[in-house]
C-alpha cells in the first residue's frame, strides 16, 4: 500500500521497494508501474533506471519497460495533411 506523505508545497507518494519490484514484474510500461504505485510518472521512470543500474552492477536482469505508444490513427494523419494543405495556400496566397 503507498504511504501518502503531505507537504506544503507538494503531495509526495510513497512505496515500499517490495511495491515497487512487483510492480514492475508485472507492468510492461511506465505508466503501468505509476499507476500501481501511485508515484508519478517522471519519479517512476528515474527510481527504475536507478534500480536497474544497481541490478546490472549485480549481474542481475530486471524486465524491460516501454513507453506508451499512441496508435497512429488514418484519420489523424489525413487531418495533418488537410492542415498542411491549407496553411501552404494560406500562405503562398500572401
Amino acid at each position: 500500500m503507498a504511504i501518502v506523505i503531505f507537504d506544503k508545497k507538494q503531495q509526495r507518494v510513497r512505496c515500499s521497494d517490495e511495491e515497487f519490484m512487483q510492480a514492475i514484474y508485472s507492468s510492461k510500461t511506465y505508466a503501468e508501474i505509476s499507476e500501481k504505485t501511485g508515484q508519478k510518472l517522471a519519479s517512476t521512470i528515474s527510481r527504475y533506471a536507478r534500480v536497474k543500474k544497481q541490478h546490472q552492477e549485480k549481474g542481475l536482469d530486471i524486465p524491460s519497460i516501454s513507453t506508451k505508444v499512441q496508435d497512429k490513427d488514418i484519420k489523424d494523419l489525413t487531418k495533418i495533411v488537410d492542415i498542411s494543405k491549407r496553411l501552404k495556400q494560406y500562405h503562398s496566397n500572401m
